[in-house]
């Protein structure tokens, strides 16, 4: 009977040989993990050279880009990535936001300003003089009443519109530059906002935050239930 030679593969590190890669993989990875000196940064992936480590990483990961989903950063160093990712986590974050309603407490502002929209102005305490529109905080009254005046503080330096405020400035500039800091990760599309890249993420998680409280419709943005109640009016 004829029997084929197989090519034996063997272990850099030790003498140990088998017939095939996997159980050459099985053995580095439970015999050797501790004998790496040089570790992959993005895939944790070992080598015994410098060199070798450094060829894998180009190879495999050269221009593999990593972007914060929260705030549209974006890093090449995966080890990097995930601890600027925790700088988001709850669980990292010291500074808290109290609802002075209900106690209740957020880790981000985001939520607890959309939470602080539910209590439907409990705390509505500061009203504009021009209009009579009622705010929660003396900040956001002096920020409204410029609607009103005209006030402009922050002003395009491409084109000289103004801005009521330093993150509204800074969303238009990438108007000029068209830059789209902001990128899905679950279809790549990408953003000029925060808000935008938010607004976008409903349509893949099928949140409807927006209900209309006369029918059972739910909504993605705040503008289409305005849209739809105006429909419903006639």
């Amino acid at each position: 009977m004829h029997t084929e030679s197989r090519q034996m593969v063997k272990c850099e590190i030790c003498d140990f040989t088998c017939t095939n890669k996997c159980s050459l993989k099985y053995h580095v990875t439970s015999v050797h993990t501790k004998d790496f000196l040089y570790k992959c940064q993005s895939c944790n992936k070992g080598y015994m050279s410098k060199e070798a480590r450094d060829s894998h990483e180009k190879i495999q990961h050269q221009g593999e880009r990593y972007v914060c989903q929260h705030c549209g950063k974006v890093y090449s160093n995966k080890p990097c990535f995930r601890k600027h990712c925790k700088s988001h986590d709850p669980d990292h974050i010291q500074k808290v936001f109290t609802c002075q309603v209900c106690s209740v407490v957020y880790r981000s502002y985001s939520g607890y300003s959309r939470h602080m929209k539910r209590h439907n102005g409990q705390l509505l305490s500061y009203v504009c003089d021009i209009c009579g529109k009622r705010v929660n905080t003396v900040e956001s009254l002096n920020y409204h009443k410029k609607t009103h005046t005209g006030v402009r503080d922050y002003l395009c330096g491409t084109c000289g519109k103004g801005f009521i405020k330093r993150q509204e400035l800074q969303a238009h500039t990438r108007v000029h530059t068209k830059e789209r800091p902001f990128q899905c990760l679950i279809c790549s599309n990408r953003f000029t906002q925060k808000s935008a890249l938010n607004t976008h993420m409903r349509y893949h998680t099928g949140d409807r935050p927006y209900g209309c409280e006369l029918c059972s419709k739910k909504f993605v943005t705040n503008t289409l239930l305005k849209g739809h109640k105006c429909k419903a009016k006639g």
